[in-house]
């Protein structure tokens, strides 16, 4: 136990002489410092300034046109070294003139400096616009490029075909670029139309591969899509056929992009009947039918599927025909009559659409008797609650369906119901203007209910069924002196 605190104890007073001999070094060194010679720092021109090399450029389509770039004399950096002073006046230093404002600056020693760098501007705008997009600054490319193009800002517009169309090419990668697919497409079809006929082949391609990269990957988002009928599917393929077909009208002779396309196509229209059906199963008819008028619309619709196509487009106006009727019913049924004569009339209204082939047989029959039904039991609840003027209007449309002679016979009592109730309330109310003195109106009403007979019998019913309204009306004429 002594040994250790010795031992602490001597390394204590060594730490303490290592101390106090650093103490002295500081206070009285050894050996004098000698004062450093500051070197002088070279200064490098801003323009000459190193410039980092730029990111690796991305995997997009490769340009469509090399440019050679001329070479540019640049002088080499020497060695900086200490000038000297030249004891020249404020005014020459800072490029001010005697007798104005010291803010006012002397006009450039350079007259057409900026001339010259635009032209030198105009004739490297490719290869600027290249380097801005290898260094992905696609944005300013769009900028610079399109100003080119336009003249805008002074810019030289390029006067052959050739630079032209180059620039549009380069124009086309920033856009792809940037995510703009339709206006990188609208870019090389100007490369292609700018461009002379030995460099088109050359935007050709690149329009090609570009139309490829992007139907590619449209399909594969369209098959990431959770249900194989889902609109957005159908919409993606859809985009995707056109990138495909603007790709082999680009490059004919591609034939695994030909390949692709017919492919994409065959996905097409099995995208069309998958997404029909649903709409189909979800009783949406008119955007059902607003798909198979698109389909059957395009030339290169497959004249295989026409004829099922049809008769999807027909089983559309059938099923909501259907639908329409069931809708009737149950607001029948619920005393909702407005409701009810609306999806009837819009039922009625699809029917006269149909051509005879459309519905078979069995079908229109039973749609006839949905129809009869609805409008009957609406005329119905008319004369049951004393509405007879109100009640001819469905009654009369129940009455003009082939429904067989009993339900047939049902709808000509009802109507019969209903003119004798109208010959009784309009002859209390013609009696009531003729014993207040005004004949004229009451022989006027008494011809208005003789023309509602008359045009009774021409809808259908005979002579004997008004024939007891028709005894009232005379009735009335002989009272008021006819």
């Amino acid at each position: 136990m002594l040994s250790e605190e010795a031992l602490i104890v001597a390394a204590a007073f060594g730490a303490c002489g290592l101390l106090v001999l650093g103490v002295l070094e500081l206070l009285w060194p050894t050996r004098p410092r000698r004062a450093r010679r500051e070197r002088p720092h070279a200064t490098v021109p801003s323009a000459l300034a190193a410039v980092p090399p730029g990111p690796e450029p991305r995997a997009f389509v490769e340009p469509a046109v090399t440019v050679a770039l001329a070479p540019v004399a640049v002088p080499a950096p020497m060695m900086a070294r200490a000038g000297r002073v030249h004891r020249t006046s404020a005014l020459t230093r800072h490029q001010l003139e005697y007798g104005h404002s010291p803010y006012v600056r002397r006009a450039s020693v350079l007259p057409g400096a900026g001339e010259a760098a635009a032209a030198m501007g105009a004739k490297s705008v490719v290869e600027r616009c290249f380097a801005l997009h290898q260094a992905r600054r696609d944005a300013e490319v769009v900028v610079l490029g399109m100003a080119a193009l336009q003249g805008l800002d002074g810019a030289v517009r390029p006067d052959d075909p050739q630079t032209t169309a180059a620039l549009w090419s380069v124009i086309a990668l920033a856009r792809q670029a940037l995510g703009e697919d339709a206006e990188a497409r609208a870019a090389l079809e100007s490369a292609i139309a700018a461009a002379t006929p030995a460099d088109r082949p050359t935007y050709q391609r690149q329009l090609a591969a570009l139309a490829d990269g992007v139907a590619g990957g449209l399909l594969a988002e369209a098959d990431r899509h959770s249900g194989p009928q889902s609109e957005e599917r159908l919409a993606a393929i859809q985009s995707a056929v056109t990138w495909l077909r603007g790709g082999v009208a680009a490059m004919p002779a591609d034939g695994r992009l030909a390949d692709l396309a017919a492919s994409a196509e065959a996905m097409l229209w099995s995208a069309y009947e998958r997404t029909v059906m649903a709409f189909v199963q979800r009783q949406d008819f008119r955007a059902a039918r607003r798909l198979l008028r698109e389909a059957l619309a395009d030339p290169r619709f497959p004249a295989a599927r026409v004829e099922a196509f049809r008769e999807l487009f027909s089983g559309t106006f059938s099923g909501e025909i259907g639908q329409l009727t069931a809708q009737a019913i149950r607001s029948v049924q619920d005393a909702r009559e407005v409701d009810a004569l609306a999806a009837l009339q819009r039922a009625e209204s699809l029917m006269g659409t149909l051509s005879d082939e459309a519905l078979s047989p069995k079908r229109r029959e039973e749609v006839d008797r949905r129809l009869w039904w609805g409008y009957s039991k609406l005329g119905e609840r008319r004369v049951a609650s004393g509405e007879y003027e109100a009640a001819l209007e469905p009654l009369f449309h129940a009455f003009g369906y082939d429904v067989g002679p009993e339900r047939h016979q049902e709808t000509r009592a009802l109507l019969v119901r209903a003119l004798d109730g109208i010959a009784d309330t309009r002859a209390l109310d013609i009696r009531e203007q003729a014993d207040a003195g005004d004949h004229e109106a009451a022989i006027v009403h008494c011809d208005r209910l003789w023309a509602l007979l008359r045009s009774a019998t021409e809808q259908g019913l005979t002579p004997d069924d008004v024939a007891a309204a028709s005894t009232k009306v005379q009735r009335l004429f002989e009272s008021l002196g006819r």
